[in-house]
């Protein structure tokens, strides 16, 4: 059996505010800088997700790109583009919007949505041209 990586990325906008509960502005400052801001701060993000599984051997394919690109673009996209992160997006709500915490809240979002036999094995978000968390699922 073939096994084959696959991967899709998209850009988005969104505003947030980084903060610790129960912590001091000072505190939140000293973790935070620029990201503890009282009005909110905003990044251009580039999200990639790569999915990993056998390719069938009627389709070639691990699965349609197109697929997978509406995938992201329902559960993910739709939800956070040109939105608050703190504020508009439910199933971020009682996060910190740190670019680690969305990439583990972005999977349990699309793991589910994938077809039998398809894994999903890396979520990369890209922050700033500088910065980028990858995330390899939960681990147990």
């Amino acid at each position: 059996m073939n096994i084959a990586r696959i991967r899709h990325e998209i850009e988005f906008c969104a505003a947030f505010r980084l903060e610790m509960p129960g912590a001091t502005d000072t505190e939140n400052r000293a973790a935070f800088g620029v990201c503890f801001s009282p009005n909110f701060h905003g990044h251009n993000y580039r999200l990639a997700v790569s999915v990993e599984g056998p390719i069938d051997a009627r389709s070639g394919m691990v699965m349609d790109y197109a697929n997978l690109a509406d995938l992201i673009q329902t559960r993910i996209f739709a939800q956070v583009d040109h939105r608050n992160l703190n504020l508009d997006v439910g199933f971020l709500q009682g996060v910190i919007p740190t670019s680690e915490n969305l990439a583990v809240a972005f999977w349990h979002e699309l793991a589910s949505g994938l077809p039998a036999g398809v894994s999903l094995v890396e979520i990369e978000l890209q922050e700033s041209r500088d910065n980028t968390v990858i995330f390899h699922g939960p681990q147990s």
